[in-house]
């Protein structure tokens, strides 16, 4: 019996000091070697100044050319658009860029069907386990339920987020794989045409939302001038009506829901413009806000 004991002891102990050990091992590789996405990217950036930002969903990140608008505006462009980031993603990506003295002269920020989204995204969040002890991500993961096991059982974390920071993507970032998507804070384009709907808007929109707010409290205290667009969805997708409720909410919002309503060739499927869309958005984005607005 003793035997068998010392046996589980043993193991016991193995066990726990492999999850150190991989714990120690993940954190160094995402923290010291080249990011593979935007998230990463603005924890390793310091001390850099941008003319205009565009921040989103894949509705920014697949939209706005950030090359088109720099070469026709003269002015430095990045596009901090996130797959499927909320507000809330948003406002931790610009607290991040700010304690990093990252700064903007102009943000434009994209507003639709985020704003009835509350929190962090799944995967936002996953981006953010590498650097738990990062002021600011530690101060977010604490408000989680899971805060405890994330400071205290090693390799946690990354086992409860394997399909976003687990062996797979650790092993492309310590071989230093390039990533599907250039993570140089461009825009990533669409090929295709089509109007395929997936999901719906919400039936009803919030009239307030916190983190929104918080975002407007950060750019004056930083004093960025703040733009906000709705990015068109095609005609098929349920409650689009919905959307034009924001403009009571949010008078100074430019909404673009319907702009290419008679353009179907333009549509990726119904939420997303195509390249060739993208390019036309761009453009409309640059002389309704940047060239009179932005200075």
């Amino acid at each position: 019996m003793k035997q068998f004991l010392f046996y589980i002891l043993k193991i016991l102990c193995i066990t726990i000091l492999t999850m150190y050990v991989l714990d120690a091992l993940y954190s160094y590789t995402y923290i010291n070697n080249q990011p593979r996405n935007k998230v990463h990217k603005i924890l390793q950036l310091k001390n850099k100044h941008f003319d205009i930002a565009f921040l989103g969903s894949s509705r920014t990140e697949n939209h706005v050319d950030s090359e088109m608008v720099e070469k026709l505006t003269g002015k430095s462009c990045v596009n901090l658009g996130i797959s499927g980031a909320s507000l809330g993603d948003m406002l931790i990506l610009l607290t991040l860029a700010e304690s990093n003295n990252i700064t903007f002269d102009n943000l434009v920020i994209q507003i639709d069907y985020n704003y009835y989204n509350f929190g962090l995204s799944n995967t936002f969040k996953a981006n953010l386990i590498p650097f738990i002890k990062n002021p600011v991500i530690k101060k977010e993961l604490n408000k989680d339920k899971d805060n405890f096991y994330y400071n205290y059982i090693p390799f946690y974390r990354y086992m409860k987020y394997d399909k976003v920071v687990g062996f797979r993507e650790f092993l492309a970032t310590f071989l230093n794989k390039k990533p599907k998507k250039e993570v140089t804070f461009g825009y990533n384009p669409k090929h295709g045409v089509g109007l395929e709907v997936s999901g719906k808007l919400p039936d009803t929109f919030s009239k307030t939302n916190a983190e929104f707010e918080s975002i407007k409290e950060l750019v004056n205290r930083t004093h960025t001038k703040l733009f906000l667009f709705t990015a068109p969805y095609c005609n098929k997708i349920d409650n689009r009506d919905k959307l034009q409720e924001l403009k009571t909410v949010i008078p100074s919002l430019f909404s673009y829901v319907g702009l290419f309503d008679n353009k179907e060739e333009y549509f990726f499927n119904c939420g997303h413009l195509n390249i060739e869309g993208a390019r036309e958005f761009t453009k409309i984005l640059i002389e309704d806000i940047i060239s009179h607005k932005v200075k």
